[in-house]
């Protein structure tokens, strides 16, 4: 059986995928940014995302800058809910700073 596709933005992520997309991207997903462009030739950024039964590209906002290159809008840890809200399971450690 062939996975689902979708594309979600990352604000509509539900806190199981965002812990997901936290704990497969620990050190920031920036450099795993791929560019696409939608049916109006604009640009967009996508990081991938895969469960067991979907494969996700996940949206990421970004803004051009003024020497022509893109910039993260939103800072990763603060797009992330809150420990308490999130189940991290065993592997959780309150030390980490990713």
């Amino acid at each position: 059986m062939e996975k689902k596709r979708v594309i979600k933005s990352l604000e509509n992520l539900d806190p199981t995928l965002k812990s997901l997309l936290k704990k497969k991207y620990p050190e920031g997903f920036e450099s795993n940014l791929m560019r696409l462009t939608n049916a109006k030739n604009e640009p967009f950024f996508v990081v991938p995302l895969e469960t067991d039964d979907t494969m996700y590209l996940v949206k990421i906002a970004v803004t051009k800058n003024s020497e022509g290159e893109y910039d993260l809008e939103v800072d990763e840890d603060d797009n992330m809910e809150d420990e308490d809200d999130i189940d991290v399971g065993d592997d959780y450690d309150p030390d980490f700073e990713g």
